[in-house]
């Protein structure tokens, strides 16, 4: 499975390759901070060559740093979605769904 799957909880993945969403995101932040690389982030996630792809495809979708607005508001938006899709909510509870939500 995929970065995606690990941040949805999907029943497929194991327990212990859940990553909690809030903790990804604080992680995400720090990075954007300058304070984490991407590098450190996907050790400490221990993430796959699948993880990666969506790694990337979200990362391609990040706004540029001197639009710090629209990357505040994008990150908001990805966090938004993995909240929605670990609950399950109508429209965000597969993983292709979630993948369509993010635009990836």
């Amino acid at each position: 499975m995929a970065l995606v799957e690990r941040l949805m909880h999907e029943p497929t993945e194991p327990i212990d390759q859940f990553i909690r969403v809030h903790q990804f995101f604080a992680a995400i932040t720090e990075m954007l901070s300058g304070q984490l690389t991407a590098a450190q982030v996907q050790t400490f996630y221990a993430m796959t060559a699948e993880d990666i792809v969506d790694w990337n495809a979200i990362a391609a979708l990040i706004p540029p740093s001197a639009q710090t607005a629209n990357r505040v508001m994008f990150l908001e938006r990805i966090h938004a979605v993995f909240i929605l899709a670990e609950r399950r909510v109508p429209l965000y509870s597969t993983p292709a769904e979630v993948r369509a939500r993010l635009g990836i």
